[in-house]
């Protein structure tokens, strides 16, 4: 019960994590050159945003095709509440991935999210395919 309790609470964080991400990348890629993401008036963090990054991720081939459409969907609603700012949050997670500081946390999640097994990761997917917005 425990374990169902802390999925769901890090969905919800990995959720908020990349939603700001994504509005970064969009920033970023609407430049010719690479420009420093403004997370000022955000509520976010590189770990949240690198947590949402890693359930864009991981999640996809573990859902079926309805699951991956809501989950694609909730992703994008996740993102944009989290980086309000942010015409583009994809653009903003794809400019933090050229940050050696981002880089560095995103593994760290990557590594963090393999401590947990496969049907609880998947869990944690299929709420956030099943989340209302």
């Amino acid at each position: 019960m425990v374990s169902k309790t802390a999925s769901k609470v890090g969905i919800a964080g990995v959720v908020m994590s990349v939603a700001l991400l994504s509005q970064s990348v969009s920033a970023a890629s609407n430049a010719a050159t690479t420009i420093p993401l403004d997370m000022s008036g955000m509520n976010i963090t590189k770990h949240e945003i690198a947590v949402m990054q890693v359930l864009s991720e991981i999640c996809p081939p573990m859902l079926n095709r309805n699951q991956k459409q809501r989950f694609y969907k909730s992703y994008n609603v996740q993102l944009h509440e989290l980086m309000p700012t942010l015409e583009d949050p994809k653009a903003a997670i794809q400019y933090l991935s050229t940050q050696q500081d981002y880089r560095q946390i995103l593994q760290s999640i990557r590594s963090w999210t393999l401590g947990f097994s496969k049907p609880e990761n998947k869990a944690l997917c299929e709420d956030l395919a099943n989340a209302e917005y």
